[in-house]
């Protein structure tokens, strides 16, 4: 019988609870306010063995300490030391965050792939061969609209649900379109660099604002796929990972 794991991701804004048996995912509770009961009610429904977690943003409910009070040694803790099963050509592993770490690994597959999480911030990050390659980082689309709004004295906050022209024609629908549409162009951009490097290249589409791009990307006749469970899933196989490299030692 497949292991059931436990995974935590804390973003900028939001934590996101999950459990998978083996790789299938059985539940996932996704919350700006997740607490300590949110994950008790997950555990008691789905009794999971293990546990790991990510974080790129504060902890302040302590619920890192939460899973390793609860689970002890089968509690991993993604950090910059954590043995992966893919290479990372980085700079500083240090300041890659590991959410990116734990997509990319949730991203390896026989291909290679641009990985998009569309979050508070967009990544961008190529994984190829069992390595991860690099990548880009810019604002979100949240972030976008909002620093128009707050950094110029005229322009409104936009909702990006709405009329989506070519070209806008009020205020509106002029920023609806260079903030959606130059996000697209700019993923586009980087796929044709990246396929300029390695040949074809498969597209995954992460993060609160997953589904939204992928629309667009589709009226564009680009090809992605979303998958909102890639990090946890790549917190599953990093996990595994070190179980196996634990009992190898």
């Amino acid at each position: 019988m497949k292991e059931r794991v436990l995974t935590l991701d804390i973003g900028n804004t939001a934590a996101k609870v999950s459990v998978f048996e083996g790789e299938r995912l059985l539940e996932c509770n996704s919350s700006g306010t997740l607490s300590e009961q949110d994950i008790e009610c997950m555990v008691r429904r789905h009794v999971p063995e293990c546990a790991v977690s990510c974080r790129v943003g504060e902890d302040s409910r302590g619920l890192e300490d939460f899973l390793e009070r609860g689970f002890g040694n089968r509690y991993l803790r993604l950090c910059p030391s954590t043995p992966l099963p893919l290479d990372v050509e980085y700079d500083s592993r240090g300041s890659l965050g590991a959410d990116r770490v734990a997509a990319a690994a949730g991203a390896l597959s026989s291909v290679p792939v641009l990985v998009v999480d569309a979050g508070t911030a967009v990544t961008e990050d190529l994984v190829a061969d069992g390595r991860f390659l690099g990548g880009n980082i810019s604002p979100g689309l949240s972030l976008r609209f909002r620093a128009l709004n707050g950094f110029t004295s005229r322009l409104p906050l936009v909702d990006p649900e709405g009329e989506l022209p070519d070209f806008g024609h009020d205020t509106v629908t002029a920023i609806r379109a260079g903030v959606l549409r130059g996000l697209v162009a700019e993923i586009r951009g980087i796929r044709d660099m990246a396929e300029r490097r390695l040949g074809n290249v498969k597209i995954i589409l992460t993060g609160g604002n997953a589904d939204i791009l992928a629309r667009l990307l589709a009226d564009e006749n680009i090809d992605a796929d979303v998958d909102h469970a890639l990090v946890g899933r790549g917190l599953v196989r990093i996990f595994n990972y070190n179980d196996n490299y634990d009992d190898n030692e």
